[in-house]
């Protein structure tokens, strides 16, 4: 038996990448996807948090929220997926990915390990949204995401539209049908 006969076909990892504006759920979808498919969970703002200590002193635009800081946080992001990927590890991201070169990035670097890549636009009823940030603000209770309205308007425009081949799913939704079609999504791409 040759050592190519003896090597055992690995399945390309898989990699999901959830992009949308704050407050629809993204983190919420991510978690079940990790689970379902035993992946690793990155999100921005989990990265965030690691990276920049003082990130609840800080307003949009500004300290761990300016320009060059989202990128520092989308940097590092890539770099732990590369390391991931270059491991044979999948992984699911959750972020804004509002840029379409942060999406292609993504994209690039799971190409480069043969990773099979998904793009899910995850969406929500703006109302619901709203609703969301309220219950948030009521609670009065930390949590990763340091969203609110005002960030949600900031970011919805500046939130570039992908070209990229993707799903686009609607948290307010059965959150199992969802997941049923980001199944037969992946199966889709498996059999072309």
């Amino acid at each position: 038996m040759n050592l190519i006969s003896a090597r055992i076909k690995r399945r390309p990892p898989l990699v999901i990448l959830l992009v949308g504006l704050p407050g629809t759920g993204k983190s919420t979808l991510a978690r079940k996807i990790a689970r379902k498919y035993r992946l690793e969970h990155i999100s921005t703002d989990s990265v965030r948090k690691r990276i920049f200590k003082d990130v609840r002193e800080d307003s949009f635009g500004r300290g761990s929220y300016s320009v060059r800081q989202r990128l520092v946080v989308y940097d590092t992001i890539n770099y732990v997926l590369y390391t991931l990927l270059k491991h044979g590890v999948g992984c699911v991201l959750d972020g804004t990915f509002y840029q379409e070169r942060l999406r292609s990035k993504v994209k690039r670097i799971s190409a480069r390990f043969e990773a099979k890549f998904l793009l899910v636009l995850v969406t929500c009823p703006e109302s619901l949204i709203r609703k969301r940030f309220e219950e948030r603000a009521k609670r009065n209770r930390k949590t990763l995401s340091d969203a609110d309205s005002n960030v949600y308007e900031k970011f919805r425009d500046m939130f570039e539209p992908t070209k990229l081949d993707y799903i686009e799913v609607n948290m307010a939704t059965d959150h199992n049908k969802i997941l049923e079609m980001i199944s037969n999504a992946l199966s889709k791409r498996s059999s072309e």
